[in-house]
Parts: C-alpha cells; structure tokens; sequence
C-alpha cells in the first residue's frame, strides 16, 4: 500500500457514523401514529385490532422496566423531554413531559379520575364517555384501599378531615404494589400486565398494558425515532418522515394521527408547515401549574416510602357549578434530589431543612388554569413555551397554597414551607398572610407543570378551532389529533383517563371514515 492508499484507508476509518452514508427505510401502512403514551397507545391498539396496518413512530427508547434504577440524572434522561429540564420561555415553570414507550404514563403516579360529564357536554362530546369503562378494564384501574394509604396521605387525610373539607381515596391504574415509593417518579421496576403474567404487578402505564396490545394485533413500533415531517398532498396526509438513529424512515399512510403531546403535537404540526389559515395551531396552552406547600412535622412521615398518591381533596373545585376555576390539593413528596430542589434557601439553612427531611409532608395546589399561553418554534425548529399567569389566575393560587397550609397546620406542622427563594418562618395562622403579601411572581416561586393541553384545540368552527370534534384537521384529510392538545379548556382533574377515552373516540371516527376503506 503507498502512503496515498494508506491516508486514504485512515481517513475512511476515522469518518464518524454520523458522517458515513445513512440507510433510508421505506414503509406502507394505513395508518401512522406519531406518539405512544395515553392517546397515541390507545388508537393504536384500537386500529390495529380493527384490522388496519398500523405503525406507530415513538421519539425516545422502548424501555426495559427491569433497567429502571435509582441514580436520578440517568432516569431524568430516559424518562423526560430536555432530562426533565422543560420549561416556559422565561424559565419561570418547569414542565415534566415523558419521553419513550407509554409516555407520561411511565413516570405518573397513576391517578385515575374521570371527568364530571358536564365538561364533555361542555367540550361537544358527550359521546366519549361511553370510552372509559373499557379504558379503565385495560389499565386495571381499581379502588385504593386503606392498606394502600401511606403516612404522607394519612396525615394529609387528617388535616382534611380536621378541616372539614371534601377529599376521599382515589382509583389508580396499578395492580399489585411493592411500594417503590419517591422512585415510583422514575419509572416502575416491577411493571407487569396480565398480557405477561396471571396478574397485574405495579404500574399499569401504557408500555405495558396498550402497547403489547397493539403489537400483539399487528402494529408496528420504531422506538429511537423522532418524527420530523408530515407530508401533505392535495390538502391530504399521505406520510411521516422520521429520524432514527442508523438514518431515514419514510411511512407512507393513507392517515396520520398525530399524538406527540400538547408541546411536540403542534411543534411538529408548524415544522411541517402544515395550514394553519386562522393562527390557531399552538395557540389555547393550559399548563395546571402547581406550587408546592410543605410542613415540617414532629412526628417521622417518611413521605419517600410507601404509594406517593392515593388521597386528594376536591373541596375547591366543582367541574358542574364553577367549570372555569378552582383547584385540588394533591399529597406530593418526592426523592432527596427532588425536595432539595423544592426547598426555599441556600447553605446552611437549607441542610437544616433537608435534615428534617424525613419529617416532612407536602401538598401541590394544582390550579385549574384560566391562562392561555403559546406554542411556537424557533429557527430550529425547536418548541418556544409561552406561558405567564393573569392577575386572577395567580389570586386563586395564593388562596390554594394559604389553605394548603391551614390543612398541614390542622394536620400538626409545626411550620410552613413555601418554596420561594427565601425561607419565611409561617408558624401561625397568622403567618400566613407573608404568602398573600408575596403573592405568586416569576422566579420567585417554584411552578411546575405535568399536564399540558389544549394546544390543537378540537370544535366544530373551523374559525376557533384546530381540528374538528372527530379528532380530524379542518384543513387537511386524513390527519388526526389524539392527545391532551384537543382539551377547549382546561380539564381540571388528571388527565390520563380522558386522553385514553379521547384516544378510543378517535379511533373509531378513522373506522368509520371512507379514507381507510
């Protein structure tokens, strides 16, 4: 070999894989989902066993539950967007979005609430409730039990009770439970459907309850593939183009139901330059911001043990007589990382509050939010999340996180903690006017966010709406929605359950449409 021949053999053992010539895969199918977790799963396996070739593109890995360990940076990286690092615009609110097979249904803590009839009267449809007996039958949704209750939920429980305010034990989709715990954010490790085994263990999220479903019906799944364009022809979708890690994946469908979540859905709908004629594409965000209201306690709560969520109280939110406004207090805990991050100070005075870490209980005022906020994308495409809450908005969260602390205080804390910058000594019912007094500022007051909506919002007026009540675009045939983006309004309640009902909805409207025929 001369030394032409050799730096040439050099160069071409040194290209990277990402510089080396990329496979293109081609696909057919009737249908294309983009997105696995509650809406996405369900049409799929719908679909699927209707008997219609189904490919469903999900962005993140397929996870392997027996792989979910405790090192919290490696589970933050497979399990949310961004490494759980989401946030608005101006940074003032983080928002958790699951990535991988099941989506958000893999790190939730498995509330299963439907909604009051009346917000689907009040939505246009009506009809959808019919959908949740068989969405509740798939993902084994039960009655907690009081075995179930741990010592974060029963001193929440007490504190309600003392206050005399409305709150009972919810359903959960998990069957039998080894009390992971604050882990229980990062993913169960004892996953298992009755598809595998005689009977449901752990979190019946859907990577392991509709996804085995569809797949066992035909459906097709790419893991590690993140959907890059719609293709639209003649005012039709006719395919999804798609990245994966060895190259290109072009799925021509004669549908495509876009299901990525309220964040991604109307990213990639405005990426692929999709019609978007009256402004309405990402417009309608409602986030359910939450703040988080802690007590320290004498007694040990060990609120990092046992099922995090099992009770909650509904006192200040009535879905039939005030559908615009109110919120729940929900029982929150979570890992050391997690509550050190929550905790108010820095140095000293925040060990010292960490050191009562075990004796600490917590509640999250989760808002039914009257705020609209954006989504657009950036010069690379990447999503822009504008959110900033109204004057009345942030009113109802300063009463949620004052009551949640006359609750703690009822319950026997001995001080507040509210998770501002500073740490403010709330001892009293008198107290606890520092928190109307501060209020709720950007940056001041950490907000978070697990429920995005309303982004690709669903209607009959072609004018104020996205999509139509079928789930399908105004503007383009044979593209559909099926996820929290075509929430009108705020739901108000978790909403796993209405996404899956949705996801059925959906379904059934591409049955029985000529496009599939």
């Amino acid at each position: 070999m001369n030394k032409s021949q050799s730096r040439i053999s050099n160069i071409i053992n040194t290209v990277r894989p990402s510089q080396r010539k990329k496979k293109i895969q081609q696909e057919i199918a009737d249908v294309c989902v983009i997105g696995s977790g509650a809406g996405g799963a369900v049409v799929a396996k719908e679909l699927a066993e209707a008997g219609l070739s189904v490919i469903i593109l999900e962005a993140g890995e397929h996870h392997d539950s027996n792989t979910f360990g405790t090192y919290e940076p490696e589970m933050l990286r497979r399990l949310f967007w961004d490494s759980g690092l989401r946030c608005t615009r101006d940074g003032a609110i983080l928002i958790s979005q699951g990535i991988g097979v099941g989506g958000s249904t893999v790190h939730n803590l498995c509330y299963a609430v439907r909604p009051p009839q009346a917000v689907l009267y009040r939505w246009g449809v009506p009809e959808i409730w019919s959908h949740f007996d068989q969405v509740e039958q798939t993902l084994g949704v039960t009655q907690m039990q009081e075995t179930d209750v741990n010592q974060l939920n029963a001193v929440i429980r007490r504190g309600c009770e003392v206050m005399r305010w409305r709150g009972g034990l919810q359903k959960h989709n998990r069957g039998v439970c080894p009390t992971c715990g604050a882990r229980c954010l990062f993913g169960c490790p004892t996953s298992k459907s009755i598809q595998t085994e005689p009977t449901r263990t752990g979190k019946q999220s859907m990577a392991v309850t509709y996804i085995p479903l569809a797949l066992t019906a035909g459906a097709r799944l790419y893991s590690n593939c993140i959907a890059e364009k719609i293709h639209v022809k003649r005012k039709q979708a006719v395919g999804v183009s798609a990245r994966l890690p060895s190259g290109t994946l072009h799925v021509e469908s004669k549908v495509v139901v876009l299901a990525a979540g309220a964040i991604n859905s109307p990213q990639l709908w405005l990426k692929s330059r999709l019609p978007n004629a009256n402004r309405r594409v990402g417009k309608n965000l409602h986030l359910h911001p939450a703040a988080f209201v802690g007590g320290i306690f004498n007694e040990t709560i060990n609120g990092h043990l046992g099922i995090p969520q099992s009770y909650y109280i509904d006192e200040f939110l009535d879905l039939r007589r005030s559908p615009d406004s109110g919120y729940l207090l929900m029982p929150a805990f979570g890992s050391e990382m997690i509550v050190a991050s929550s905790l108010p100070g820095f140095g000293r005075g925040h060990r010292e509050l960490m050191e009562r870490y075990r004796h600490i209980a917590a509640l999250l005022v989760l808002l039914h939010d009257r705020t609209t906020g954006r989504v657009s994308i950036n010069h690379k495409g990447t999503p822009n999340i504008s959110y900033r809450l109204r004057r009345s908005d942030k009113k109802v969260m300063v009463e949620g996180a004052m009551n949640a602390a006359r609750l703690l205080l009822a319950a026997g804390a001995t001080e507040i903690i509210m998770p501002y910058t500073q740490h403010l000594p709330i001892k009293t019912e008198t107290d606890l006017e520092v928190i109307r007094q501060r209020g709720i500022v950007p940056h001041d007051i950490m907000l978070a966010s697990s429920h995005p909506q309303g982004t690709l919002q669903m209607g009959e007026d072609r004018h104020k709406s996205v999509v139509k009540l079928s789930g399908e675009s105004h503007a383009v045939k044979g593209l559909f929605v099926s996820d929290a983006s075509l929430f009108p309004t705020s739901i108000g309640v978790p909403p796993t359950l209405t996404i899956a009902a949705l996801g059925r909805h959906v379904a059934g409207q591409i049955i029985e449409s000529d496009i599939v025929q």
